[in-house]
């Protein structure tokens, strides 16, 4: 709670401080593919547009199909882009990769939260790190390390081991065309703009939360005006639109025409929170509905009944991302953070990667990176970060000192291999934890075997945090009397953190014991000020003992608050 706490605060600064640099042409990576003229011709249009320097263009001979299997993607795709920049020395001075129309965009496999199918585009983004370090973990998600980060924060590889994918891609030539005509544009736009944002039930739902998080960020940004919308009818028309967000065909009055009559400004991005939104970017027949029920196969196109993102470059938005597969909402573009981030000066690349919360998954963002509704860039030369962390990721395996192992564990870590990331901290565990050890701990044991591990590693240490770690593993697997016994000797210090008055608030609440927590988590709160998840469990304990006016009073303040917009689902049944 924690980081999110830190992300969500960092975004109030968004409006405060406007970035003095952005994505530069010759830090773009233009991929094609031979065998498509569409493909070629577009990397030309493009290339001279922008103009990208000539060895910024890589022409690969690739399948002409939309959906590729593993081995496919690796030998025609990845492996010859990963020796290109490699030959040439490009890892660091690639910033953004584009890709051209009919490069494949999806990757065969299982759809499960766990499974193994992802966009092209979103796999490649972890192609810096897998350079650097290896395969990552391919079943289900990988953090984004650039996800919530203020726009006062540039993207550069001396802290952002990924890279930022986008894809020109639409029905027609003149679609794509579009894509970048619009983005050239986009930094002669001016108010008034209009910011559509289509809920669908209300703030404490997760989605529509996002969303009225943004007007709450955005309400008195100058020149910018709202479409919010609760109300039973979907937003069918607005104009000078700069923002859209809705849940498309998911939402129930979504016209099964498809027909929207929404006039978009050059520069305008989007999201829709549609699970299979950029399944396909071939054009349906004129007569085809959305919404049939999922079982009448024979209503869909390109095997879904829902909305596609291609409708939305056709109506003229210059940037939308979608879905190759089913993402869960969790890893949609979140709106609070991607509109903020683009109003201030941020590039399209960079706003709608500072809003999605995991690589290596379903996530296709159309448009031109450098796109921006602010002129001009910054020259910014790279540097050879990658040589420097190769060698020190190689040093730290031979080594094996103490800060050594503690590196390779965060690098297990962000590789999604948790099980590793513990074995790696396992002989630095033997004297207890460190607020460092502490830290990684907390990211590893996520599951109830990790958390096992972790409890046979720690059990028996007597040190505050070991203790204090062990109760909280306790109370995650409802082991309520085992926290309750680790937690005790740790309030008795003479100065107990304010987690441990946390969590002793959060077990007696589990207990039933209403005022004990009540008690106890306003101590936590008092020695933790800022610690806005220490109140939602307050709320709770309020709502127990019956103080609805106090529980009340917490909710509405909290609702004001849009960092917090990741805590309003906690009210979502009051």
């Amino acid at each position: 709670m924690k980081a999110v706490f830190l992300r969500a605060f960092l975004l109030i600064l968004l409006l405060c401080a406007a970035p003095g640099w952005a994505l530069s042409p010759e830090r773009v990576l233009v991929v094609a593919n031979r065998k498509s003229p569409l493909s070629l011709k577009m990397a030309h249009y493009y290339r001279l547009r922008r103009n990208i320097p000539e060895e910024m263009v890589l022409v690969l001979d690739l399948p002409r199909k939309e959906e590729i299997s593993r081995p496919v993607y690796l030998r025609y795709l990845e492996r010859p882009l990963a020796e290109y920049l490699q030959e040439r020395h490009l890892e660091d001075r690639v910033l953004a990769i584009v890709l051209m129309p009919h490069v494949p965009h999806k990757i065969q496999g299982r759809v499960a939260l766990k499974g193994d199918a992802a966009s092209v585009d979103s796999e490649l983004t972890l192609l810096y790190r897998k350079m650097l370090y290896g395969p990552y973990r391919l079943a289900g998600w990988i953090k984004n390390p650039f996800f919530g980060t203020s726009s006062s924060v540039p993207f550069e590889h001396d802290r952002f081991d990924v890279y930022l994918v986008t894809r020109l891609a639409g029905y027609t030539e003149e679609d794509v065309r579009g894509l970048v005509d619009r983005a050239l544009l986009a930094p002669q736009t001016r108010p008034p703009m209009r910011l559509v944002l289509d809920a669908r039930d209300g703030p404490t739902n997760i989605g529509d939360n996002w969303m009225y998080a943004a007007y709450l960020l955005l309400k008195d940004f100058p020149g910018l005006e709202f479409v919010l919308s609760f109300k039973p009818d979907f937003v069918l028309r607005a104009d000078r639109v700069i923002g859209y967000a809705s849940w498309g065909s998911n939402d129930p009055r979504y016209p099964r025409d498809r027909r929207l009559f929404l006039r978009f400004l050059p520069g305008a991005i989007g999201v829709t929170y549609v699970s299979t939104s950029a399944r396909t970017f071939r054009e349906p027949p004129p007569n085809w509905r959305v919404g049939a029920p999922w079982k009448a196969k024979h209503k869909h196109f390109a095997g879904s009944p829902q909305s596609l993102i291609a409708d939305l470059v056709r109506l003229g938005i210059t940037g939308i991302s979608g879905n190759a597969y089913e993402p869960y909402l969790q890893a949609s573009a979140r709106p609070h953070i991607l509109f903020p981030a683009y109003l201030s000066g941020d590039t399209l690349a960079e706003a709608y990667y500072r809003s999605l919360a995991y690589l290596s998954w379903q996530t296709v963002v159309l448009g031109d990176p450098l796109a921006r509704l602010k002129p001009g860039f910054r020259d910014t030369s790279p540097k050879d970060w990658f040589d420097a962390r190769r060698k020190r990721y190689l040093e730290a395996q031979k080594r094996r000192r103490p800060e050594d192992l503690l590196f390779l564990a965060e690098i297990e870590l962000k590789q999604g291999y948790p099980e590793r990331a513990l074995k790696r901290l396992k002989p630095l565990l033997k004297e207890g934890l460190s607020r460092e050890t502490f830290g990684l701990l907390s990211q590893i044991a996520t599951t109830p075997e990790l958390r096992a591990k972790a409890r046979r590693l720690l059990r028996g240490h007597t040190d505050p945090l070991s203790r204090l770690f062990l109760a909280f593993l306790d109370l995650r697997d409802h082991l309520y009397e085992e926290a309750e016994r680790e937690l005790a000797p740790v309030l008795e210090l003479p100065s107990p953190p304010p987690e441990a008055y946390f969590l002793a608030g959060v077990l007696a609440l589990k207990r039933g014991r209403c005022q004990e927590a009540i008690d106890r988590l306003e101590e936590a709160i008092a020695l933790g000020p800022g610690r806005w998840s220490f109140f939602v469990s307050l709320y709770q304990a309020l709502k127990e003992c019956g103080q609805e006016k106090r529980a009340a009073h917490i909710r509405e303040a909290i609702l004001k608050r849009p960092e917090l917009a990741d805590l309003w689902p906690s009210f979502k049944d009051q």
